[in-house]
């Protein structure tokens, strides 16, 4: 049996967390159902990474609408200059800057030109990633992985390095981590993507903590989103129970959430208390709920090798 330290003391302070249990549930949902103060980001820098289409075009689009100067990053050079471009010609204020993520001396050198051209970073949403997904053994999968882990976590590893000490010095600042509700489960097909973002939920989460050590104003915020149609290569391997959802709404959930600095959340909202629910059933009930709602992959020619090769009559 394992004996905490000063054992009495840590009694009393479960019985009275215990005693606060019931009122703090009880506060969290009615601050969901209840309308919460959003911040203003009139003439604040959110840097985006990602931004040459899809989550992250939009999310470039919404923040300028309010005010906010955008500065975009992408390894799309065209893309990403034209995301910039709109929200320019709209009359806001935007800079486009080319930069591979994962490359740790391109992100402080873009870093340098985002504060001289905008000014010091105020929210910074780590939004680039490779979606796409394999077998676990499929031998043509390793340069693969080795990029979507580079970009998907080594990049906002670098990213957040970059920029939080100047947030810091600040005592101001925001990053947010756009991860996935593929996060919460194993989708058959998807194990280094979900790796991924499991590794960005525990990142963002280590770094709330380490905010909280230093009593610091710099919030995080995680963003579980279901399966967002941005592209429709992806669209074409999904086969889903529940639809994916629209850019425009996601993305009118997720710029939501950020204003109201909420740490962690889903989108829809409802699905993240659903999933951590499902798992804590026993194993027989969550397989039968993920058969209910179903999530598969349809596997490309060599995905299909492996699963003749090894499916069991």
């Amino acid at each position: 049996m394992l004996i905490p330290s000063q054992p009495i003391k840590f009694l009393l302070e479960m019985m009275i967390f215990s005693l606060l249990l019931v009122p703090g549930i009880m506060w969290a949902g009615l601050r969901n159902v209840l309308p919460s103060k959003r911040k203003s980001v009139r003439g604040q820098v959110v840097l985006i990474t990602g931004a040459a289409r899809g989550i992250g075009r939009e999310l470039a689009f919404r923040f300028s609408k309010l005010g906010a100067k955008i500065a975009c990053l992408d390894v799309d050079e065209i893309g990403n200059r034209e995301t910039a471009t709109i929200i320019k010609q709209n009359g806001e204020t935007a800079a486009d800057y080319k930069c591979d993520v994962s490359k740790k001396d391109q992100v402080k050198n873009v870093h340098k030109k985002v504060v001289q051209d905008l000014g010091p970073v105020d929210i910074l949403i780590n939004n680039a990633a490779i979606v796409w997904g394999y077998s676990y053994i499929n031998p043509f999968a390793d340069q693969f992985i080795e990029d979507l882990i580079n970009v998907n976590i080594v990049g906002q590893i670098w990213m957040n390095r970059e920029i939080l000490p100047s947030m810091l010095e600040r005592n101001s600042g925001h990053i947010v981590a756009v991860s996935s509700m593929s996060s919460m489960s194993g989708v058959p097909g998807l194990s280094s993507y979900t790796l991924s973002k499991w590794g960005t939920n525990g990142m963002m989460e280590c770094l709330e903590n380490e905010m909280r050590i230093l009593n610091s104003n710099v919030k995080t915020t995680t963003i579980l989103p279901y399966f967002v149609k941005t592209n429709p290569k992806v669209t074409a391997k999904l086969d889903l129970r529940i639809p994916e959802i629209p850019t425009e709404v996601a993305v009118e959930g997720m710029i939501k959430g950020i204003l109201e600095e909420r740490r962690v959340f889903s989108i829809p909202g409802e699905i993240l208390p659903i999933s951590s629910f499902v798992r804590l059933l026993p194993d027989n009930l969550q397989n039968l709920f993920y058969k209910i709602a179903y999530v598969r992959l349809i596997p490309d020619e060599s995905d299909e090798v492996i699963v003749k090769k090894y499916t069991r009559k």
